[in-house]
């Protein structure tokens, strides 16, 4: 009889639901930043005022340094502990979704600015403090943690940590401004929301079999990670918004993404901050009644999908 050393996926017999759903659901939504035609929005970025013009461009520099991490490491390191071979073709799917994303923050660079300006801006993101401290942080974990602590980073990166920059061109765009550069946040929040959803449920299926000593001291290393993280993230907006009088909306809609990250990892929210104490502004163009069941649900003509959360 012939050794066996592996053997065939066959697709057809799933273990889990969700992994086929979320295969089915990434395939419908892989896109390219070119066919957005983001250099139609530049005449009305030379007319924002100095310091917008200068945040954006940041924010695009820092999403590009996050999602860095992301695209070449960690969600390859959450994929070693792919339980199914479904499982890691989702996650495989994901990754990809996240390498399409980084190239697109650096395309939206390249449309509005100057090439010494996009040098500057990512001279700005590689020398942030701030920014190398989140990516130092959530490194160790992808390299050190176990496979739910890595989960648990990863979902506060993509569904909170990433707000922090999308912010900007979406409340841009709930003013009716830069609408083509905040249709390539609405692309990638399509697969962030994915990244912070899915490796959600799958931290929740992980959490469940713990014993109640081993959930209580989980429960306690994540309050502190994202303790951490949170308090970081703060000095990093009072940075990134200095000079446009957005700081304290920007912070509170980091605070709800956060809570939406604690939902993910299926606990309650620990911040205040809800889709009822977002700006107006960013509500009008882009959010409209988040409720804890949902993530995000745009309301304009390029309306995106409403992603129900995975129980």
């Amino acid at each position: 009889m012939t050794k066996k050393y592996y053997e065939a996926i066959n697709w057809n017999d799933m273990e889990d639901k969700v992994d086929k759903s979320a295969w089915a659901r990434l395939n419908d939504i892989i896109w390219e930043p070119r066919h957005v035609p983001v250099k139609e929005d530049k005449k009305e970025f030379l007319q924002l005022p100095s310091p917008v013009r200068c945040t954006l461009l940041h924010v695009f520099s820092a999403l590009s340094f996050s999602s860095g991490l992301q695209m070449k490491s960690g969600i390859e390191q959450i994929k070693v502990d792919a339980i199914t071979p479904e499982e890691a073709a989702v996650l495989n799917a994901l990754q990809y979704l996240e390498s399409i994303a980084n190239k697109s923050y650096s395309y939206v660079l390249r449309e509005l600015a100057t090439p010494e300006e996009v040098d500057n801006a990512f001279d700005w993101a590689n020398n942030s403090p701030y920014l190398q401290k989140k990516i130092h942080i959530l490194n160790k974990i992808y390299q050190r943690g176990d496979a739910l602590q890595k989960k648990a980073g990863n979902v506060i990166l993509e569904t909170a940590l990433y707000h922090s920059g999308f912010f900007a061109p979406l409340y841009l765009f709930g003013q009716g401004k830069m609408v083509r550069t905040a249709e390539i946040i609405k692309l990638a929040l399509r697969g962030t929301s994915f990244s912070g959803i899915y490796p959600g449920y799958k931290f929740r299926l992980g959490y469940k079999k713990l014993g109640k000593t081993e959930q209580e001291d989980l429960k306690h290393w994540i309050d502190n990670l994202y303790d951490e993280l949170v308090k970081n993230e703060e000095k990093h907006i009072r940075l990134l918004y200095k000079g446009t009088g957005w700081t304290e909306d920007a912070l509170h809609y980091m605070y709800y993404s956060v809570n939406k990250a604690y939902l993910n990892l299926g606990f309650p929210g620990k911040y205040p901050d809800t889709s009822d104490t977002i700006n107006p502004v960013l509500e009008q163009g882009v959010i409209k009644s988040a409720v804890f069941e949902d993530f995000f649900y745009y309301t304009n003509d390029h309306s995106l999908n409403k992603f129900k959360e995975i129980k």
